[in-house]
């Protein structure tokens, strides 16, 4: 008799594994089957996540029309000094020099851009007198930088008016044109351009620049 209890003792838990695993069976496709979730259910997922995405897209197109709108780059000269003047005073009409200009740009985007290589032109009366290049580069979104440019300027007696000379000053216009492109948020690309146009004034007797002013 006693051997029979022992028997059914130890055959019992065999079956309540057994019965663990039907029930494991029975609920685990029922769990993870599709219709578990009810089509109403689903349904509402997918347009909550369409609502989404199209949030997304709606906030982005007003960032990019107002905070991120492309604007062109701001380009100015900061500062400008005379080299390597002559003749002296007097002697002709004619009149060589070197003029280091610093120029400043500004990228006022939300974006990184890159410009081309440029060009800085001196003139006198309409006439070109000398050009400096602007090499290409980039800038940082938000970011200034100031680059060096050296412009050999040559004036002879058809382009330097004896006006000029008498009066003891030299008035020249200096023009640039920067372009390039800014990119937005990697994906977005479009060209803007800024310029600069500003007029000198050279004293001849000191050698040096007297004034400019920007446009």
């Amino acid at each position: 008799m006693a051997d029979h209890k022992d028997q059914h003792q130890q055959q019992q838990p065999h079956g309540s594994k057994r019965e663990e695993e039907e029930v494991i069976t029975t609920f685990s496709p029922t769990i993870f089957s599709p219709k578990s979730f009810p089509r109403r259910r689903r349904i509402k997922y997918c347009g909550i996540v369409i609502a989404l995405a199209l949030l997304q897209i709606v906030v982005l197109g007003v960032l990019c029309l107002t905070v991120f709108r492309f604007r062109d780059p701001n380009v100015k000269l900061a500062a400008i000094s005379v080299e390597n003047f002559s003749p002296a005073l007097g002697t002709s009409t004619a009149i060589n020099m070197t003029l280091t200009a610093e120029i400043k740009v500004k990228n006022q985007n939300w974006g990184k851009l890159k410009y081309d290589e440029s060009v800085l032109v001196l003139s006198h009366e309409g006439l070109t007198v000398g050009e400096g290049t602007i090499p290409k580069g980039s800038i940082k979104m938000r970011h200034s930088k100031q680059v060096s440019v050296s412009v050999e300027a040559k004036l002879d007696g058809r382009s330097s008016s004896s006006s000029d000379i008498s009066s003891g000053v030299l008035n020249l216009k200096s023009y640039a044109k920067l372009s390039g492109k800014v990119s937005m948020v990697g994906l977005v690309k479009k060209r803007r351009s800024g310029e600069m146009n500003c007029s000198l004034t050279i004293s001849l007797a000191r050698q040096a620049i007297q004034d400019f002013h920007c446009q």
